[in-house]
């Protein structure tokens, strides 16, 4: 007898796109967010007022330039250092690395610790000064020292990756831990990271959760991975789903992408065929090229349900091979329950 295109989804995914689901999950975090972005600076002052219709109109970046100059000029540091970034950018001013490097070396003379921390990433990178990583360890211990989470975090990486230093992991653990500590959540999940490498469960659920409580979707997708395998956590699809929700919430594309896959086959949550669907195609949507794997299968396997069920046996042969080609390198996905019994 012929399936019903429900099940022949569930069948499907079931059986082929659990690995592809979950590829990726324990990919390194990014290490964006070095140095500050910064370019929003000052720019919300006065950009709401006057519009009687609620826009607001987009502040003049050359104007804003010629502002924080002056206000440069005249001793404000956090001036200096926003004038700065835009040299980085470009933004209202032509890009000019030295001249960035310059403001940022001033407004660090001046006691700001984020231009500070911009200093210790030009010695790091080569960024409109002469590359320096020891000095710019100096540079970001000091910073750090000073109570500026996010240079302790730099650090940490720096030290992690061995990024034009010797890597040294037990400094590098230490310094994450400070920075999370200090309110930085993305070293909440670098600190994880180092701590699920070193199989330090316990540590590694704590940090985890301290970054997804302070905004980072890459630790709420990594503490919905750890309930679905087990790791530092009793297994749980269904506490997998609540931190995976939360993640995918916050952008996280893995975290909607292994959600999606839940929704499908009602894995911790009840089946929902549209809604895993509408997952999957958000994250393929952002170029997440498992999730547009996975969204293949559901839509190849609902087609075939709609003709009769006939083509179920010849989609499940040869694809689960290359579906885990992109699968982490850390090891085994986990086994998940059972999809749903056909009714």
């Amino acid at each position: 007898m012929a399936r019903t295109p429900f099940v022949v989804v569930t069948w499907l995914v079931s059986s082929l796109a659990w690995p592809l689901a979950l590829a990726g999950c324990k990919d390194t975090p990014r290490t964006s967010g070095q140095g500050e972005v910064g370019s929003s600076s000052g720019s919300s002052s006065g950009s709401s007022a006057g519009s009687s219709s609620g826009s607001a109109a987009a502040p003049d970046p050359a104007a804003m330039a010629a502002a924080f100059d002056k206000r440069c000029v005249a001793g404000d540091q956090e001036a200096c250092r926003s004038l700065a970034v835009m040299y980085t950018e470009g933004a209202g001013v032509p890009a000019d690395p030295r001249r960035a490097a310059a403001l940022f070396g001033q407004a660090c003379a001046g006691g700001n610790q984020a231009a500070c921390n911009q200093v210790a990433l030009a010695l790091a990178e080569g960024l409109g000064v002469p590359k320096d990583p020891a000095r710019a360890v100096e540079q970001y211990q000091a910073t750090c020292d000073g109570g500026y989470a996010l240079a302790c975090r730099n650090l940490g990486l720096m030290l992690r990756d061995g990024r034009g230093v010797a890597a040294d992991l037990s400094r590098a653990q230490a310094l994450l831990d400070r920075a999370c500590t200090g309110g930085a959540p993305f070293a909440c999940t670098n600190a994880g990271d180092l701590d699920a490498t070193a199989g330090r469960g316990k540590e590694m659920i704590a940090h985890y959760k301290a970054g997804c409580d302070g905004g980072d979707p890459t630790s709420c997708r990594q503490m919905g991975v750890a309930y679905l395998e087990g790791r530092g956590l009793p297994k749980s699809t269904a506490a997998a789903a609540v931190w995976l929700e939360r993640g995918c919430r916050a952008n996280d594309v893995v975290a909607c992408r292994v959600l999606g896959v839940m929704t499908v086959r009602g894995a911790g949550v009840a089946p929902d065929l549209a809604r895993g669907t509408a997952l999957l195609e958000r994250a393929c949507a952002a170029t997440d090229t498992e999730a547009c794997g996975v969204l293949a299968q559901v839509k190849a396997a609902l087609a075939a349900g709609s003709a009769g069920g006939s083509a179920v046996s010849a989609t499940g042969g040869g694809s689960a091979g290359g579906a885990g080609a992109g699968a982490p390198a850390s090891g085994s996905a986990g086994t998940p329950p059972a999809a749903p019994a056909a009714p």
